[in-house]
């Protein structure tokens, strides 16, 4: 009897644990086809066209791309294995000193000043890269430069026997600010005004691609009569300006880049009465960041610009190729110094200051373990209004 009811319950057993794995096998197939059926889903333009947009992105700045892309078959050439595995090496070697950047971002701008929302950042050129490590929480930047703004690189098959070259461009243009921390004025003249990278928006595309972030939306712009950035439509088809909407990651809150193509000496600027009257509009709270900007704003002829950032800014990061010293009056701001001042390279020495100089010699600048600006031996100043 005890014999009859184990082999019972063993029958039972048995025939649970086989029910158990035919219920698994079930769950897994019908979990299967739910997630074919949700990858069958047609995506809408939108998502198509932002998809396309970081494909891109990923394409020009070495980063492998996923099997459903239409620029996948391009990244498994040979020309492009080597630009990538070279770029990631570089990148490597940035990374490391990045965190410099952001060790000093994290111990000196700090709160109130961490959390404010625009970046002001003249004579930046496509710098985001920069401006992303050393204010990472900023939600606006306003980038200027001379450099046109440019477009969204076509990259499509077609490019396949001249990849080389392109991406050879590629890897030259980005080549300064990885090494040296600026962009040489000259050379962007050529290296951002051919056929593969027009203008400013490929380079910004690829800083962004290379910091993690999901690019959103590229819109070509003008500034209107009123001072307004607003979108290239029908009739008005002349872009001076690029709106970048982007995000820190998926589903993160959508950030924005503007990049506004203008000179900015006065005779020119006084002349622009939109953009006058968009620097008029801009908070009165930005953080502003400058560096290795030619010493412009020591000037006497660039005057709107440097009382637009003294007037504007709650806080001013610059290197001494900036603003010039004299021009910070002690009596509203407050003057923290880094680093090491001697004198400006050979090409800028006509810019010397002896004022910044004594500033270095009678306080105690805090050290810099990092290079930034013109010189090797790099210094900053921040500036708080009072």
């Amino acid at each position: 009897m005890k014999i009859r009811n184990i082999c019972l319950l063993s029958i039972s057993v048995v025939f649970l644990l086989f029910s158990g794995c035919g219920t698994s096998v079930s769950t897994s197939q019908n979990e299967s086809k739910i997630n074919d059926s949700v990858q069958q889903v047609p995506k809408d333009s939108a998502t198509l066209a932002m998809e396309k947009l970081n494909d891109i992105a990923k394409f020009i700045s070495g980063i492998p791309l996923y099997k459903n892309s239409e620029l996948y078959d391009l990244s498994q050439t040979p020309e492009w294995i080597d630009y990538s595995e070279e770029s990631q090496t570089a990148w490597n070697r940035f990374d490391s000193v990045a965190l410099k950047y952001k060790a000093f971002s994290k111990s000196e701008i700090t709160a109130p000043y961490d959390t404010l929302k625009t970046i002001f950042y003249p004579f930046s050129g496509p710098d985001f890269l920069f401006a992303n490590i050393l204010f990472p929480n900023a939600e606006k930047m306003i980038l200027i430069g001379l450099e046109n703004p440019g477009s969204v690189p076509q990259i499509d098959s077609t490019l396949k026997d001249s990849l080389d070259k392109v991406l050879a461009l590629y890897n030259k243009s980005i080549e300064d600010v990885i090494q040296l921390s600026f962009f040489r004025t000259i050379d962007m003249k050529t290296e951002l005004a051919n056929s593969a990278i027009n203008g400013i928006t490929p380079i910004i595309m690829l800083f962004l691609a290379r910091s993690g972030k999901q690019v959103v939306e590229v819109n070509p712009m003008y500034i209107n009569y009123d001072g307004i950035l607003t979108k290239i439509d029908k009739n008005h088809s002349q872009s001076s300006a690029v709106e970048i909407l982007y995000r820190d990651k998926i589903g993160s809150k959508i950030k924005s880049i503007y990049y506004l193509s203008t000179n900015l000496a006065d005779p020119s600027l006084s002349q622009n009465k939109p953009f006058l009257k968009f620097l008029d509009k801009i908070d009165n709270n930005v953080l502003t960041f400058v560096k290795s900007a030619t010493y412009l704003m020591h000037k006497s002829y660039f005057s709107i610009i440097r009382n637009t950032c003294l007037n504007k800014s709650l806080l001013i990061l610059q290197d001494d190729s900036g603003i010039g010293f004299k021009f910070f009056n002690k009596d509203k701001w407050d003057i923290r110094l880094y680093g090491t001042y001697t004198k400006p390279i050979k090409l800028f020495e006509e810019f010397f200051e002896p004022d910044y100089l004594d500033a270095f010699k009678s306080s105690n600048p805090k050290p810099l373990n990092f290079r930034i600006g013109y010189s090797p031996k790099s210094n900053l100043l921040m500036a708080i209004k009072k």
